[in-house]
């Protein structure tokens, strides 16, 4: 069973420096519990939860700990359709773009007009300052309290695979900080290991809870990779849904790795595939059980493998 429901109402918040090290002490005792060894690693001020050794790893799992910012306007993921995900950022920016322009144009013409150098200044500062309090909103407003999707799930698929792995040496766990501040905490710890950016297939675990589909982001190099036709094939199995890096639109840590796949949880109607309120105080819908068919399946294309003893 997963531990997400645990996680959650423990740790529903994971933003400030104490709710994420009240969460890292917890995520250590529970992976002790399940034979492997976990350590806080800083890279260039991020601290990520290292579970296992990626030293003789020939798989990573991943997800990030972290927890998002309340959003003005909720985040969809369309993780299958990257025109729609670029026409819904666009919608969204565009009447911000809008609104500040005709403010910047009203404040402007009120100062004197735009033939005048104090009028173009007024209108300047008011557009600027609209626009771009408005963009801070849209992506840095205060801690969001409901994060059980994003990415709690991701968090507790991790946990679960460490619980099913047992210490298997060959088998490596991270937990990233700071993915919602720009996927920072993976970069910084890529930049530290470039061996491991380059070579360690990892396979990350964002937004996992909610919905009944799978999607699956694979690059080239992932492809490539001895462990991954297995792990693939157990992912068919479970009907998800696996395609190109180049077609799909799911921007979390595995971006930092060549080797990187990312996978989310989506509803779909009319022909789309979406993740809703993330970002909001409604991201209260993640299932356990939808976590625990991806973690088996997971499990299940890694254990007996020859190209892991």
């Amino acid at each position: 069973m997963s531990c997400l429901e645990e996680l959650y109402g423990r740790f529903p918040v994971r933003n400030s420096p104490e709710e994420k090290a009240a969460f890292r002490a917890w995520a250590k005792e529970e992976t002790e519990k399940s034979g492997y060894t976990a350590q806080e690693e800083v890279s260039e001020g991020h601290i990520n939860l290292v579970i296992g050794d990626p030293k003789q790893a020939k798989v990573l799992f991943t997800a990030h700990y972290d927890t998002p910012r309340r959003a003005l306007l909720p985040n969809i993921l369309l993780p299958a359709n990257k025109v729609l995900k670029m026409a819904y950022t666009f919608g969204t920016l565009l009447p911000m773009l809008a609104l500040s322009v005709a403010a910047g144009v009203l404040a402007g013409q009120a100062a004197g007009g735009f033939e005048a150098i104090g009028g173009r200044l007024v209108g300047l500062l008011v557009y600027g300052v609209l626009y771009f309090g408005l963009f801070f909103l849209l992506l840095r407003g205060p801690a969001n309290q409901a994060n059980k999707n994003d990415n709690t799930s991701g968090a507790a698929a991790v946990l679960d695979l460490a619980a099913s792995f047992r210490g298997r040496p060959d088998v490596a766990l991270i937990l990233f900080d700071n993915e919602e501040k720009g996927k920072k905490g993976s970069k910084a710890w890529t930049n530290t290991y470039p061996a491991f950016k380059e070579g360690l297939l990892a396979i990350n675990m964002d937004c996992v809870g909610y919905g009944e589909h799978y999607i699956v982001s694979v690059p080239d190099g992932a492809r490539q990779d001895p462990a991954w036709p297995s792990i693939q094939s157990a992912l068919e199995d479970i009907g998800a849904k696996i395609l190109p890096v180049e077609k799909t639109s799911i921007n979390s840590d595995q971006k930092n790795f060549v080797k990187g796949v990312g996978i989310c949880a989506c509803l779909y109607k009319g022909n789309i595939y979406y993740t809703p309120r993330i970002h909001t105080v409604r991201d209260t819908l993640a299932s356990g059980e939808t976590i625990d068919r991806l973690t088996a399946a997971l499990a299940a294309g890694v254990e007996g493998k020859t190209f892991l003893s």
